[in-house]
């Protein structure tokens, strides 16, 4: 009988362990790579904790990570509200919705390099800017956007959403079609208004789905890269605002301007992995379900 059962499931045992061994390799074993040559200078010497040290001390990695949170906080927080909200009317339409979802993932077949490139010349710090010729039509004076050190990170952010809210909203989308209609009908026979409806009963059936693009959000906000390095390249300028920790790596790894440090740059990358675990922990801790979580422990 044992026998039986083992051939039955030996398939699905080893397709497990092929997964396994493929986490081990490409993801574990790095990770256990970069930590110890974290701990290494450029000769592969062990120095300790010598690189965090230097790297806690540079004011360029400290603004690093204030621009790296500040922009994913801002990023996450415009993209996953105004996402779920376009879904949601993109729900209540009867007729065109694959047109309107063919629409909002056309910015993304573009190239995040071509989207900047567009947007570079759209905001223009001088009048020939379309963005800057509108607010001269409301009597506003131009601003630098990109090239100002108090516009640059939102522009980026701006850039970004725009390129990338399609992906959530598909995912919202997909995520409100299975929720049940025989709720939003039990809730009209109770005379439930549409926004009551909304509020409570979309947004509580999607909280799975919530949970799910919000770490998503966050995790890809967190290695922010080709936008900012498309619009100031490996400077991170204006005045460092645009230098993420993703760049800060790149800079001490594959520069052609600059002095390149592994140690340093294997150090950020650890750094890096530290604040997008405690971000995805958060992320769980506040998204999960409490009241299953209490009956579980009333089940126990």
């Amino acid at each position: 009988m044992k026998s039986t059962k083992v051939k039955r499931y030996s398939k699905w045992y080893l397709m497990l362990i092929i997964t396994l061994v493929g986490t081990l390799v490409f993801n574990f074993y790095p990770l256990v790579v970069t930590f110890v040559k974290s701990l290494c200078n450029m000769k592969g010497d062990f120095i300790g904790i010598v690189n965090y040290k230097i790297m806690f001390e540079s004011a360029e990695f400290r603004q690093s990570v204030v621009n790296t949170i500040y922009m994913a906080i801002l990023g996450v927080g415009f993209n996953v509200p105004i996402a779920f909200v376009i879904a949601s009317l993109l729900n209540g339409i009867g007729k065109g919705k694959s047109v309107y979802r063919v629409i909002f993932l056309l910015p993304m077949v573009m190239s995040m390099i071509t989207v900047v490139t567009l947007f570079k010349y759209m905001m223009m710090p001088t009048a020939d800017g379309i963005f800057n010729y509108l607010l001269g039509k409301m009597g506003m004076e131009p601003k630098m956007w990109l090239n100002g050190v108090t516009t640059a990170r939102e522009s980026v952010i701006f850039i970004a959403i725009w390129k990338g809210i399609g992906y959530n909203i598909i995912l919202f989308f997909a995520g409100l079609q299975a929720i049940s209609a025989d709720m939003y009908e039990a809730a009209a026979i109770d005379g439930a208004t549409p926004l009551q409806k909304w509020r409570y009963i979309t947004i509580p059936s999607s909280k799975a789905t919530f949970q799910f693009v919000l770490m998503t959000s966050t995790i890809a906000a967190l290695k922010r890269f080709t936008e900012v390095y498309a619009v100031s390249g490996e400077t991170g300028n204006p005045a460092g605002k645009l230098e993420t920790v993703m760049l800060y790596i790149y800079k001490n790894s594959f520069s052609t301007l600059n002095y390149k440090d592994e140690g340093m740059a294997t150090a950020a990358s650890v750094i890096l992995f530290i604040i997008i675990l405690a971000a995805t922990l958060l992320n769980n801790y506040l998204t999960r379900d409490r009241e299953a979580d209490k009956k579980s422990v009333r089940r126990a």
